[in-house]
């Protein structure tokens, strides 16, 4: 508002009083009192006539925005929050439930939930909204229930010696699965050679799962990567391989130690690109802390995240009794195997 008792020379009522801060060091820099006094026409300034001191309309503001525009990017930042906020709590907080042969299998989303349905040819009645506060618990115990159908206890004994091994494997592909090489005999791996013509003969294969026991066939080996891939008729889905790991990422690891078929543990990936063994060819492992006893080579390690398969079960680097230090194979050498087994 204009100040009653400050005038100008012309007798216009001035927006604030002159003080020597108002007052432009140089005589040809005109200042916007000096406009507003009329001692400087506009047009003088500005020949094209632009900004809200101007007569006429507007063509590019440059004093201050109409209304509350001058706070669009306060505004703008706002409404991008707090829609990522709800976006974020929504997503967190989904919970989509399909029904399977045996039970329920629980998704963070509907598209993923959708998507799972027509890859398995269900009907879509049997996708419904699951209570939201037991999102996380469900979707892991679905997991583990759907991986666990997947993992099989090994039991290879040997007809010449009467040595029984034990171990676990995974199916990999329509009756195959892979399990580690030294669960079907014991090798020496800094004499490889000597064992790649007669690895596996008077050896017999079986694969239990819930008391019921499937004959399996050795169809080749990998020595380096302690890799063995199995043939069995059984009817069961493949697990889903990625290649990618990442340290910190949670993960879960289905074994059989000591005998006991499919036993669950849970930790994280504490490093990658690990070298344990010299010999020509040795494979770099991932260290993971899970509980990991012996029985449980050839056991899967299941990213929670998304429920692939990121490596397998391979050794327990310790000294005698001691555990926590386990190694298992990153999933980019069982593809590898696997493709070249094609």
């Amino acid at each position: 508002m204009p100040f009653s008792g400050n005038r100008s020379q012309n007798g216009i009522s001035s927006i604030s009083p002159t003080t020597n801060k108002s007052v432009m060091p140089f005589n040809n820099v005109p200042t916007i009192q000096d406009v507003l006094d009329g001692r400087v026409s506009i047009e003088d300034i500005y020949p094209h006539t632009r900004g809200n001191w101007a007569p006429g309309e507007d063509v590019d503001k440059s004093y201050k925005d109409k209304g509350d525009d001058y706070k669009r990017k306060e505004r703008d930042e706002d409404i991008l929050r707090r829609m990522y906020d709800r976006e974020g709590k929504e997503k967190n907080h989904q919970a989509w439930e399909v029904k399977v042969p045996g039970g329920s299998r629980f998704f963070i989303s509907f598209e993923s939930a959708q998507r799972y349905i027509r890859e398995k040819g269900l009907p879509f009645k049997y996708l419904s909204k699951a209570a939201q506060n037991t999102l996380v618990e469900k979707s892991r115990v679905g997991l583990i229930a759907d991986s666990i159908n997947k993992v099989f206890l090994v039991e290879s004994i040997n007809s010449l010696e009467g040595i029984k091994e034990t171990g676990s494997a995974f199916c990999v592909g329509q009756g195959k699965f892979i399990t580690c090489a030294h669960v079907i005999m014991k090798y020496n791996k800094s004499s490889i050679s000597e064992y790649v013509n007669g690895f596996g003969q008077g050896i017999i294969i079986n694969l239990i799962q819930n008391g019921r026991s499937h004959r399996a066939q050795l169809v080749d080996v990998n020595l380096n990567s302690d890799l063995a891939l199995l043939n069995a008729d059984i009817d069961v889905d493949p697990v889903e391989i990625d290649g990618e790991a990442n340290i910190g990422e949670d993960i879960i690891v289905i074994g059989s130690p000591h005998g006991y078929e499919n036993n669950v543990s849970t930790g994280t990936i504490g490093g990658l690109d690990r070298r344990i063994y010299s010999y020509e060819g040795a494979p770099q492992y991932m260290f993971i802390d899970a509980a990991v006893f012996p029985g449980s080579s050839g056991g899967p390690v299941i990213r929670i995240a998304d429920g692939k398969i990121i490596g397998m079960i391979t050794l327990i680097v310790s000294t005698e009794g001691e555990y926590g230090l386990n190694a298992a194979l990153p999933s980019s050498y069982i593809d590898k195997f696997l493709n070249s087994t094609k």
